[in-house]
């Protein structure tokens, strides 16, 4: 027996063409009558910086650097989210999606699942780019791979050109 998607969680990689993913993730909301959570995951190079910044920026500095980049990708996404409301009135857009976050980490497919279970999700969608051979980006440890290898919901993995 199957179970009704009430939940989706769309995690954006915000690569180019991303806002085709974006576009699918909302109409697909609206066609299920589900409510759409948007996740995208950015890298905190705090700890992986090539040079010790700790010692020549003070950690203030850096961690406002993080929460302003955090901001800015926020904004990307509902500027997204807002083009697309302003071209489709008709699907009353504020209503299918109900909460942007950006997280920061390393682990992307570790993050996009704590966000799965942090809330009801009944389908993870995700969009990610194509590159010239998609076949051996998915077998060799792509975010997309450990996302589907690891979830307790179904995913829906959307191929995005650029």
């Amino acid at each position: 027996m199957s179970q009704p998607v009430s939940e989706i969680l769309y995690a954006a990689d915000l690569s180019p063409g991303c806002e085709e993913a974006l576009a699918y993730a909302i109409r697909l909301g609206k066609q299920l009558g589900a409510k759409l959570r948007v996740v995208t995951v950015i890298e905190d190079n705090r700890e992986t910086s090539v040079v010790e910044v700790d010692s020549y920026v003070p950690q203030a500095a850096l961690d406002q650097y993080h929460d302003d980049n955090a901001k800015r990708v926020k904004a990307h996404l509902e500027a997204q989210i807002a083009a697309f409301s302003w071209e489709r009135p008709d699907l009353n857009i504020g209503k299918t999606v109900y909460e942007i976050k950006v997280r920061e980490g390393d682990d992307i497919a570790h993050l996009i699942l704590a966000e799965a279970q942090a809330a009801p999700t009944d389908m993870i969608l995700l969009g990610t780019t194509i590159n010239e051979n998609p076949i051996l980006g998915f077998l060799f440890g792509s975010v997309v791979q450990d996302v589907i290898r690891r979830s307790p919901v179904p995913v829906l993995f959307l191929p995005v050109r650029e």
